[in-house]
């Protein structure tokens, strides 16, 4: 009987260490193929996640659950993890499609500019009439477009080859900016040329970082100080609506350190409205009215589109 008795209890003790190692075995591989396939994130995004997975596992061993069972619930490592990444900004297309949005919007800003430079800004050095379309044509608009043609190359590259189409593109419209009497016009187009290949390898693991968030909000409200600074020496008045006007890009420029998209966005339209006005009510400051709408234009698109919603979240 005692020998039957031990015979049973070692083949209990052996069926539940078999158990307890197949239980082992199924989360261990369950977690290494999870840790491979999220190798894009960065460590503590990576080890956060599997913390979580571990848990879950623990969580279902003691409501009496398999952890077959606790797989089944979470879904096969492929799409537990595409669901992980869509939570963490890691869409597939997610960094492309931020580039695309960007280089698109250096081409519009690139158009504008010709279309400026051609049309409507008087030229003193041009006998009269005094503007370029009236001076040379039609072939000065044209010129005028290459800015805008080079701008939208990368959107028609290879995908393969569109970092090294946007890096050459961003080169080229900075030499284009520094070079040539009206460059300065293009250089918002340079400044979205450079986000374009900037932007995504910031936000590759997903929203920027406070650092990041902070640097934006900062170089948003830059304009703004020299203008005021500008008034304090006397330079120009500063009058309310200039006032009103910083104030206003001062707090965009807050609520985008706090991550706020939608303050991208707003100070975007700002900037779209800085060109317009430049265009419309050419001056003194007409250049750097410009370079301000052009610079409230990169850091907002490039707020909006880094900061954006995944299109799922994940639930461990």
């Amino acid at each position: 009987m005692t020998e039957k008795t031990t015979v049973t209890e070692t083949n209990e003790r052996t069926t539940m260490s078999e158990g307890t190692e197949m239980n082992t075995n199924t989360e261990d591989s369950y977690l290494r193929d999870v840790g491979k396939r999220l190798r894009a994130l960065t460590p503590e995004q990576r080890d956060a996640v599997l913390d979580d997975v571990r848990a879950h596992f623990a969580d279902a061993a003691e409501a009496g659950r398999s952890p077959e069972q606790a797989v089944e619930s979470l879904g096969d490592p492929a799409q537990f993890t595409e669901r992980v990444r869509a939570e963490l900004g890691h869409e597939p297309g997610r960094t492309d499609r931020m580039r695309r949005v960007l280089q698109w919007l250096a081409t519009g800003v690139a158009v504008f500019a010709a279309m400026f430079v051609s049309f409507w800004r008087p030229d003193d050095s041009l006998p009269m009439p005094n503007t370029q379309f009236e001076a040379h044509g039609f072939g000065i608009v044209l010129l005028s477009l290459v800015p805008a043609l080079i701008a939208a190359l990368p959107n028609f590259a290879s995908p393969r080859a569109r970092t090294v189409f946007t890096a050459a593109v961003a080169i080229m419209l900075s030499v284009v900016s520094f070079t040539f009497p009206e460059g300065w016009a293009f250089a918002p187009t340079a400044w979205l040329a450079w986000a374009a290949l900037v932007v995504p390898v910031i936000a590759r693991n997903g929203p920027p970082s406070t650092g990041w968030r902070i640097a934006g909000g900062g170089l948003a409200v830059l304009p703004m100080v020299l203008g005021v600074g500008g008034a304090l020496v006397g330079s120009w008045d500063l009058e309310l609506d200039y006032a009103l006007y910083t104030a206003a890009v001062a707090a965009l420029g807050v609520l985008m350190a706090l991550g706020k998209p939608w303050a991208g966005i707003i100070l975007a339209l700002v900037g779209v409205a800085a060109l317009v006005y430049s265009a419309l009510y050419p001056g003194m400051l007409t250049s750097g009215v410009w370079w301000a709408g052009g610079l409230f234009i990169t850091i907002g698109a490039s707020q909006a589109v880094m900061h954006a919603r995944p299109r799922t979240r994940a639930r461990v």
